[in-house]
């Protein structure tokens, strides 16, 4: 804020009386004055200031150019400088209309000193005010824009470590899932087609991106119990008994068990329990059916069972793609939700893994 002393003020009056009379008043308080007799001359002072006055007082009545269309010209310019119009007694309507205008106040001639000091002396505060508050906007939209900036910066870091972490999960349960392939050579890379046919069903079923992470842990990990199923239950190749398919059903609760020690393998449990459950209910290990089971589960069975058709087994050859799909078919509504097994035909989910 300026000291009372380097104060500019400008006063614009056609009577060089009342200019004289207003430049000793105010040079005697100590401000800087400028007295100019119109409109176009005071323009042309402002033109070459180099900085704006600090109050301007102008006359209402004056040739060429009226107090009236230099009010509108200054505010036009300096919205924030105030104007004290001079008004004769006759003109207290007009002097009235000019506050609408956007003066700041008005004073009637003839001008007693201490009214004009005081009412400069406001208009000063006033425009100090606004001073303060246009500083204070202005450091708080650039405290927004650094902020922005700085937010903006932080999101992609942590978006970037995100994204890192979540690779090094991914590779980690990748090599949790290859053990159990190198058990058995036949489900070679299954796990992994299970989780991208998985992945690409559930965001055709409208799941969102963070969600999808959850399950593709879960379908690269829903065999994970076979590890403790015996090599010559995996690799035998013809029908298994009663008790020996007991035995390999085991694996889905072996899995979660395996897995429910670690905090990070939590909401993929369910996932690694229940693919193997059935739509209608006749599934294992615990008979659930329906909507009881999670979306995500509902698209493991179906993806594992696709890809399971489409593998070498054992005891038998892949089956070919029209004939898996006729399979889907025939399980919706039994084995598999229907919505989900239309939905893997109709968006050929399958292009997924299949070249």
């Amino acid at each position: 804020m300026k000291s009372g002393t380097n104060r500019f003020i400008l006063a614009v009056d056609d009577d060089p009386a009342i200019r004289k009379v207003v430049g000793i008043i105010l040079e005697k308080e100590g401000f800087h004055v400028e007295l100019k007799s119109g409109g176009k001359e005071a323009l042309a002072c402002l033109d070459e200031s180099r900085e704006p006055p600090d109050t301007i007082l102008l006359d209402i009545r004056m040739p060429e150019m009226s107090g009236l269309e230099l009010l509108g010209k200054l505010k036009e310019r300096y919205p924030s400088v105030p104007v004290i119009m001079l008004t004769a007694s006759t003109d207290l309507d007009t002097g009235i209309e000019t506050m609408r205008k956007g003066a700041f106040d008005y004073l009637v001639k003839p001008v007693r000193k201490l009214e004009l000091v005081e009412t400069i002396r406001k208009a000063l505060h006033y425009r100090d005010v606004l001073l303060d508050n246009e500083r204070l906007a202005r450091e708080n939209r650039e405290y927004q824009r650094s902020l922005e900036v700085k937010v903006e910066e932080r999101t992609r870091e942590l978006f970037e470590a995100y994204e890192k972490l979540k690779k090094t999960n991914l590779d980690t349960v990748k090599v949790l899932a290859e053990t159990i392939e190198a058990k058995d050579p036949y489900t070679r890379g299954h796990c992994n087609r299970v989780r991208i046919l998985s992945r690409k069903l559930a965001l055709c079923s409208g799941a969102v991106e963070l969600d999808v992470e959850i399950l593709e842990y879960g379908a690269l990990l829903h065999d994970i119990g076979k590890i403790g199923i015996s090599e010559a239950l995996l690799f035998k190749d013809d029908a298994l008994t009663p008790d020996e398919k007991h035995i390999f059903q085991q694996h889905t609760a072996i899995g979660e068990n395996i897995l429910s020690t670690i905090e990070f393998f939590q909401p993929c449990l369910s996932i690694v329990r229940h693919h193997h459950e059935w739509f209608d209910g006749s599934g294992y290990p615990d008979k659930r059916q329906g909507s009881s089971l999670d979306r995500f589960i509902r698209i493991v069975s179906i993806t594992d069972s696709f890809d399971a058709m489409t593998s070498n087994r054992p005891y038998r050859r892949a089956m070919s793609l029209k004939a898996a799909l006729a399979e889907l078919d025939r399980g919706k509504g039994t084995q598999f939700d229907p919505e989900l097994a239309d939905l893997f035909k109709e968006e050929k989910v399958y292009r997924e893994v299949l070249s």
